[in-house]
């Protein structure tokens, strides 16, 4: 019978989601599918293999491994992106399955989000997710659905447009000006076209039909629980829901033959943060072996900060995920990533501060996941 899997990241992100995910789909590849439940084209999981590095946006972290990517109602889009990435992937095969009402970026969504990231210094990535969340809220949709008809596309499109120039007449003119900026190089005819082009790639599903295709449904989390909608700290926080909570609403309303849920949480053994908002006063860290780095200061989310592990702040996320699944029987895992980075590191001194217990602990000391070893059982 069908069993899932469910990947959350216990900070403010960049743990070792893509590491984790390639893990588990290397265990039954024919059989898994990744499932995207939250989060969307902003995310950036990196995976290693001994062939070569990438980092995944727009396909799931078991592209590697022949393994599909299902996008949930819960998840975000961008064409142009998904045509980009699936050219640079084709000699893998990506295949994306989408849910007819996930949600679709525009330009004009990115445009938006990177102009108002300049007044206020939130810590967005500065691709149009929280925007494209707020625009629907504002029941302005454009949906995957919507991309099989040239025609309904343009609309989306127009009525997107409308929809952010009223917007502006109510921000400060350096808003106005940076988002007119950011259009200046918009080509509105590729985006259309990467609309239709991409179909090569994915098929529109629901999860429940899916359910009886595949064995092994890996549920691939993205940022972190501190950056949660709902459990993170206003104002630097993502609009999503980072815990387990959509994951678990989704299994349970699609997938209803489900024999085993685990849930695998991740932290790397130091505590990280990319862009602004707060962290908890721990010492620094001097780290090794780690000059292939992923997160790098940008114009958006800022620096990325680094410094010893909070067990406080991992107790705290443990709490608020465990008010999603309280009334289901789930295997609790944990993963330290990174611990080839900071050797004096001792995983059995935070365990004694956990006041969670683990089916397994799992540490990885590289970037692949060969690199992963079993600590305790």
């Amino acid at each position: 019978m069908p069993k899932c899997s469910l990947v959350i990241d216990l900070g403010f992100g960049d743990a070792g989601k893509g590491l984790t995910t390639d893990f588990l789909a290397s265990q039954h590849p024919e059989q898994s599918l990744v499932v995207r439940f939250s989060g969307g084209h902003q995310i950036g999981h990196t995976v290693s293999t001994e062939a070569r590095t990438h980092t995944f946006s727009n396909f799931g972290s078991g592209t590697f491994l022949g393994v599909p990517t299902y996008y949930s109602e819960h998840t975000t889009l961008f064409p142009p992106a998904i045509l980009n990435e699936g050219e640079f992937l084709k000699a893998y095969q990506p295949k994306l399955y989408c849910h007819p009402l996930a949600m679709i970026t525009t330009i004009y969504d990115i445009a938006y989000n990177r102009a108002l990231e300049k007044q206020q210094h939130h810590g967005s990535c500065g691709l149009g997710f929280g925007t494209t969340i707020a625009r629907n809220k504002a029941e302005i949709f454009f949906y995957a659905n919507d991309l099989q008809f040239e025609w309904v596309v343009k609309q989306r499109l127009k009525s997107i447009k409308n929809y952010y120039d009223t917007c502006l007449e109510s921000q400060p003119k350096a808003v106005q000006v940076y988002y007119n900026n950011e259009l200046e190089d918009y080509n509105e005819d590729y985006f259309i076209d990467s609309c239709s082009a991409i179909q090569k790639f994915y098929s529109i599903a629901l999860l429940s039909d899916l359910e009886h295709k595949f064995e092994h449904f890996i549920f691939e989390g993205s940022q972190g629980i501190l950056l949660d909608t709902q459990h993170g700290f206003h104002p630097h926080t993502t609009w999503s829901y980072t815990t387990s909570k959509n994951a678990i609403q989704l299994i349970k309303s699609h997938l209803k033959t489900i024999s085993e849920i685990n849930i695998y949480y991740v932290t790397r053994c130091y505590q990280t943060r990319h862009g602004n908002g707060p962290m908890t006063k721990t010492e620094a860290v001097i780290l090794q072996n780690n000059e292939n780095e992923a997160n790098v200061t940008n114009e958006f989310q800022g620096v990325f900060r680094t410094q010893a592990l909070d067990a406080e702040l991992l107790n705290y996320a443990l709490t608020c995920d465990a008010i999603h699944h309280q009334d289901l029987d789930c295997k609790k895992h944990l993963i330290i990533s990174c611990l080839d980075q900071l050797p004096r590191f001792s995983y059995a001194n935070l365990l004694q501060k956990l006041d969670f217990k683990f089916n397994t602990v799992y540490g990885s000391y590289g970037p692949r996941r060969e690199c992963i070893q079993k600590l305790l059982d």
